[in-house]
């Protein structure tokens, strides 16, 4: 007999959050220290054979340590860079959305990652909602937003589709412009240790389904009951009775520790009534919302902002980033590396002399470059203080000889090198972008978001 297995949603959403906390934790007597560190990484200077059409990244041994040899700057993700992220669905008017069940899984994901259920919304005025009922299957006509007023006592929006919606969070401009793009939104990670703590405890009550009105009612001849049976407490719900059939079912008090809850409909006059309880997740709806909505994925949103303060060339293009988890750097090894940025490119300085070394071409010592004895590749060539930065080296260089370039035909006498204090090849590739070249500029901000999965 083989045994079945499924990693929960739970458990991914713990990766989350431990990617979240990963850089600091907080540490009696209340002071923090960092207990590891993540680098965003830029690499790779020379084209793609096809800049339309990157290759696809390659994780065995040889290509990581190309990667290493390729990259020229590192810059440290810090905690406000780092956001759990759900698929972001756009309120758009006339589609029917899914409404949320507790025997259903809400979360599941098809064969491309998305969301097979669409049961929650981002408006425009950037809230997110979870729809709680969906009239029966019908298109969604009015959008829902936050506002005083336009809510009953259980905290829905009910608009004049049908539809009832629940309000989860707002997200901040902050974050909006951080971590939201078109195809994720952030949510908070703000669940309490306890969730018994809440009104809902294990579960309440906040819509009623109504999924067939019956007919023969008369409430003004007999009395309609509606009854809320299950595991827990103090739900209790009223009928709408318009024309012999119930319109709606409206719940008075939301209850608390269900996990389970039948809708009993009883009138000595009047029958066809067909109602559902769907019990809340364990807190209640709203109460943790990574978790209701399916949160898996996590966002690094991180800025590289001209030179860095003379860190990165900015007369360049690369072709490669990605995330390096706890580097070493020289300076504290073997401790991880807690610089905000550093380069990675060896630096030196060469006599002065005519020619300039191209970007991306290879410079060599040696009698040819097929018998060469050192060899880099070109990151950039700083004419005015005659400073060369060089990525991907290959064997020992000769200070006082001749440095050839093998495309400019340059010529000039290495004097010094300065190799970085960050470790080249130290730390963990946690992901691997590759992409058509960024071309960096001396008064811009790349911001790259680089989204895990999990």
């Amino acid at each position: 007999m083989s045994n079945k297995i499924k990693i929960t949603p739970g458990a991914k959403l713990t990766q989350v959050s431990q990617t979240y906390y990963s850089p600091a934790a907080v540490v009696p007597p209340n002071f923090t220290v960092p207990i590891g560190s993540t680098y965003c990484f830029l690499s790779k200077v020379d084209p793609w054979s096809n800049e339309n059409d990157p290759e696809m990244p390659m994780v065995d041994v040889k290509n990581q340590k190309q990667i290493f040899k390729n990259m020229f700057a590192v810059k440290q993700v810090r905690t406000g860079d780092i956001s759990p992220v759900i698929e972001r669905i756009d309120w758009i008017e006339n589609t029917t959305y899914s409404f949320y069940r507790d025997d259903v899984d809400m979360i599941e994901k098809d064969q491309n990652g998305n969301l097979v259920n669409y049961f929650y919304v981002k408006n425009k005025y950037d809230q997110v909602f979870k729809c709680l009922w969906n009239n029966n299957g019908e298109p969604s006509t009015i959008e829902p937003y936050f506002e005083p007023g336009t809510y009953n006592n259980n905290n829905l929006f009910l608009g004049g589709d049908g539809y009832k919606w629940k309000y989860m969070y707002t997200i901040d401009n902050g974050s909006k412009i951080k971590f939201m793009d078109s195809q994720w939104i952030p949510v908070p990670l703000k669940r309490a240790p306890n969730p018994l703590v809440s009104n809902a405890g294990s579960g309440n009550i906040d819509v009623i389904h109504l999924y067939n009105g019956g007919s023969g009612y008369d409430p003004a001849n007999a009395i309609v009951y509606v009854t809320i049976t299950g595991d827990g407490h103090e739900a209790t719900a009223s009928a709408n009775v318009i024309n012999g059939t119930i319109s709606d079912i409206i719940v008075t008090s939301t209850g608390h520790d269900y996990s389970y809850a039948n809708v009993i409909v009883q009138s000595t006059i009047g029958e066809g009534v067909v109602a559902y309880a769907n019990t809340s997740p364990v807190g209640g709806h709203g109460f943790d919302p990574a978790s209701e909505l399916g949160c898996d994925h996590v966002m690094y949103s991180v800025e590289f902002n001209g030179d860095e303060n003379g860190e990165i060339p900015t007369e360049i293009d690369f072709h490669q980033i990605g995330l390096l988890i706890n580097p070493t750097s020289s300076i504290n090894s073997p401790s991880t590396a807690n610089g905000a940025i550093y380069r990675t490119t060896t630096d030196v300085i060469l006599a002065p002399g005519f020619g300039l070394y191209s970007n991306d071409e290879i410079v060599y010592q040696g009698t040819s470059l097929d018998n060469a004895t050192f060899t880099a590749r070109v990151l950039y060539f700083n004419a005015t203080n005659n400073v060369l930065k060089l990525i991907n080296i290959t064997g020992d260089y000769k200070l006082n000889g001749s440095l050839f370039g093998s495309s400019s035909g340059t010529t000039r006498t290495l004097l010094s090198v300065s190799p970085p204090t960050f470790t080249v090849f130290s730390g963990y590739l946690a992901y691997i972008e590759n992409r058509t070249g960024v071309q960096r500029s001396t008064d811009g901000i790349e911001q790259f978001r680089l989204v895990l999965g999990y």
